[in-house]
C-alpha cells in the first residue's frame, strides 16, 4: 500500500500557502512603499536635485520595486517548500506510527539457522545432501 495524501490535507496546505503569500505580499508592499515613497518624497521636496541627477532617483525607485517583487517571490517559494516538506514529514510520521502499531506485540520470529549452500557433484552435477562423502547418484568421492 503506497503513501497517499488526501485532498482535504492538500487543500489545507494550499490555504496555508495562500495565507503566507498574502503575508509576503504585505511585507513586499511595505518595503516598496518605504523605498519608492522615500524616493518620490525626495523628488517632490527638492525637484531641482531630481533635475540635476534623475538616474539616482529612478535607480532608487526601481530598486524599491525590484526588492519588493524579489521578497514576495522568494517568500512565496520558501513558503511552498516549508509547508510542503513539513506536511510530507507529518504524513510520513503518521503513516509510520500506524504501521508500527499494526505489528503484533511480543517477540518477533527470528531466523535460527543460517541458509545452507547446496553442493553439487563435480562428476555428474547431482545435488548432494550436506555431510555426504560420496555422490548418491554416481558414487564419486567428494
Amino acid at each position: 500500500m503506497g503513501l497517499m495524501v488526501g485532498w482535504g490535507f492538500a487543500f489545507g496546505r494550499g490555504i496555508v500557502i495562500l495565507l503566507w503569500s498574502i503575508v509576503w505580499a504585505i511585507v513586499a508592499g511595505i518595503i516598496a512603499v518605504l523605498i519608492t515613497g522615500g524616493t518620490l518624497t525626495g523628488i517632490i521636496s527638492n525637484p531641482t536635485s531630481f533635475a540635476s541627477n534623475p538616474t539616482a532617483y529612478l535607480g532608487g525607485f526601481f530598486l524599491g520595486i525590484f526588492l519588493s517583487v524579489f521578497i514576495a517571490v522568494i517568500g512565496l517559494y520558501a513558503s511552498i517548500v516549508k509547508v510542503t516538506v513539513d506536511g510530507a514529514i507529518s504524513q510520513i510520521e503518521k503513516s509510520g506510527l500506524q504501521q508500527r502499531s499494526s505489528y503484533p506485540l511480543g517477540p518477533q520470529p527470528t531466523q535460527t539457522a543460517p541458509p545452507t549452500l547446496r553442493k553439487y557433484c563435480p562428476n555428474c552435477g547431482t545435488s548432494i545432501p550436506g555431510g555426504s562423502l560420496k555422490c548418491p547418484s554416481c558414487g564419486a568421492t567428494l
